[in-house]
């Protein structure tokens, strides 16, 4: 499934900590749109070993994405992001 490559890639690019405005403001505005039918794909898919599923390597991506706007006081991307946070434990 092509999000999931999209999980990675992001991993790949938030790992680093070297990332552009532009890469940044692509990873939260996709994280955002995801709807529960990807999150119920993401709980039924493994793309990387070390997590128990796509679902829990979403996740650490949303706390990754939470952290850097907490440090750029973008408080508003924050609470959206905490949100999606929310939505994905439901269904964890």
């Amino acid at each position: 499934m092509e999000y999931n490559s999209f999980l990675l890639q992001t991993t790949v690019v938030l790992h680093d900590n070297e990332y552009s405005e532009y890469e940044l403001n692509m990873i939260y505005n996709f994280i955002t749109l995801v709807d529960d039918d990807i999150l119920v794909d993401y709980k039924h898919s493994n793309t990387i070993p070390d997590y128990k599923n796509d679902l829990e390597l979403f996740i650490d991506i949303v706390d990754k994405l939470i952290k850097i706007f907490e440090r750029t006081e973008e408080y508003d991307k924050c609470l959206l992001l905490k949100n999606k946070k929310e939505e994905s434990m439901k269904i964890f």
